[in-house]
């Protein structure tokens, strides 16, 4: 069905809730694989293997400390299920059969070639359209969602080769992703399906904005990476054109 990739440091108590939400909403737990990133400088790597030893659906894997982008790419080509979504320790899923309704949206696709976006269950940032309706539909290729988390299938990440675009460090992955899909008329939100997240900002988040500049090195790959863009949305449009 699904797995989760979840990159995680100094916060094992809320990787452990983001875990506990998904596996009380889910209607089959056997068909959710949750994986964790946890460096091995942690601080906390003890308790994190604490809180999940031997805990259903889960891995804890252990490694160089290295930026979340990294992470998420290396959690997604250890997934099992085909099914795979980029996720936060900060989120909390609120919908009973979560995983289920987001199944549909790639059912009704033969290739498989969508990207799918729940919403954070907060109205701050979403048009009347995206949050009243509360209806699945297509997003227009200028409309962004203002939600970090996403689902898609193993088709695109064989196509492209990764969850999320590997030359940013942290910032934009979410933003790029969303542009490629909608641009391929395939960005899906399912408003029904909350992940709620609220941002945290600790030790943890500040140092992942602090170090090596990256934010305005991010800001300065998102400036310049059109032509990559661009090259991502001819491979998964040949991907759909031979499929």
């Amino acid at each position: 069905m699904i797995t989760l990739c979840c990159p995680s440091r100094g916060r094992p108590q809320l990787a452990k809730r983001m875990y506990d939400k998904a596996m009380e909403f889910c209607t089959d737990k056997k068909n959710i694989e949750i994986l964790l990133y946890v460096n091995e400088d942690d601080e906390t790597l003890s308790k994190y293997l604490s809180l999940f030893h031997r805990l259903p659906g889960v891995k804890v894997i252990v490694g160089p400390h290295q930026s979340p982008s990294f992470s998420w790419n290396q959690l997604a080509r250890k997934a099992k299920h085909d099914l795979i979504c980029l996720i936060g320790d900060d989120v909390q899923i609120e919908t009973p059969n979560w995983e289920k309704i987001i199944q549909q949206q790639f059912d009704s696709v033969d290739d498989k070639i969508i990207m799918v976006v729940p919403s954070t269950g907060r109205p701050r940032g979403y048009t009347e359209t995206q949050w009243q309706t509360k209806k699945t539909y297509y997003c227009k290729k200028d409309e962004l969602l203002p939600a970090p988390h996403y689902v898609i299938h193993k088709n695109w990440f064989d196509t492209l080769g990764y969850l999320c675009p590997p030359q940013f460090w942290h910032f934009y992955v979410d933003t790029y992703t969303q542009s490629i899909a909608r641009r391929l008329k395939r960005c899906v939100f399912v408003p029904e399906v909350v992940f709620k997240v609220k941002k945290i900002i600790d030790k943890t988040a500040t140092q992942v904005r602090s170090h090596l500049n990256i934010r305005k090195r991010d800001d300065f790959v998102w400036e310049t990476c059109r032509r990559h863009m661009q090259s991502d949305i001819t491979a998964l449009q040949e991907f759909i054109k031979k499929f």
